[in-house]
């Protein structure tokens, strides 16, 4: 299973699946047939309602024109108003996310939707509607299709791989009071492997683990503490998210 992982604030990185092409190709068929249902609803509608007595050709092109744009456009007005999703995606739990972890724009869905031309429709007429967009995202790691590559995005599972316990993340109040600044000397990759080797010692019931990581973090940023080694390292990860959580 190839996964994403998006970094976030508070120097936190959050892992997500790529979404399967099979459950991207069965996202886009049920998007499909809500286009199909609104297509066919509009032109129902025309055609028992229009007239020639009183419908000039021009005024019936523009109506249909007018009444078909939104299908025309169904993608890029879906994903821009509900945050990446479709109708399809929401029901298939699948969000079009920016690979740099900011909020995609609407040019980012503006690209993809003009892209489609080329990952959907091209190869529509001769073989199978949605060929090169299907390669691209099988061969690549990222779940990409020309629109994805260009605009920077990809198509994810929204089931997290890693969730916040299992980031650098502890959770503190504004009016928290550092208790050990020289945890400066850390850097996120530091923070990381003690939270790492602290979740494991605890999970497996390992003090002597635990003990030796705590000397270790002392004698790295040059303080002695008495308090338990648990309590101690616990307290370096709150003020290391409360001194660099911006």
């Amino acid at each position: 299973m190839n996964t994403i992982i998006i970094p976030t604030t508070q120097n936190i990185e959050l892992e997500y699946p790529v979404a399967h092409i099979g459950d991207r190709i069965l996202s886009g068929l049920i998007d499909l047939g809500v286009l199909v249902a609104y297509t066919w609803f509009w032109i129902w509608l025309l055609q028992n309602y229009q007239t020639h007595d009183n419908w000039e050709d021009y005024a019936t092109d523009t109506i249909y024109l007018l009444a078909l744009l939104p299908a025309m456009t169904y993608s890029l007005w879906t994903e821009s108003w509900f945050q990446g999703r479709t109708l399809g995606k929401k029901l298939m739990n699948l969000r079009t996310i920016r690979l740099d972890g900011a909020s995609p724009g609407f040019s980012e869905y503006a690209l993809r939707w003009m892209l489609r031309i080329v990952d959907i429709w091209v190869t529509a007429s001769v073989l199978l509607p949605g060929l090169i967009g299907m390669i691209t995202i099988s061969t690549g790691k990222k779940g990409q299709r020309l629109g994805d590559i260009s605009a920077g995005t990809s198509v994810v599972k929204m089931r997290l791989v890693t969730t916040f316990s299992d980031t650098i993340f502890v959770e503190t109040q504004a009016s928290y009071q550092v208790n050990f600044p020289e945890i400066s000397r850390l850097s996120d990759r530091d923070i990381s492997i003690l939270k790492e080797v602290l979740d494991a010692g605890t999970k497996n019931d390992n003090p002597v683990l635990i003990q030796k990581l705590a000397n270790k973090v002392q004698a790295v940023i040059g303080v002695q503490s008495t308090l338990p080694p648990d309590q101690f390292l616990a307290i370096v990860l709150k003020d290391y998210n409360f001194l660099f959580r911006d």
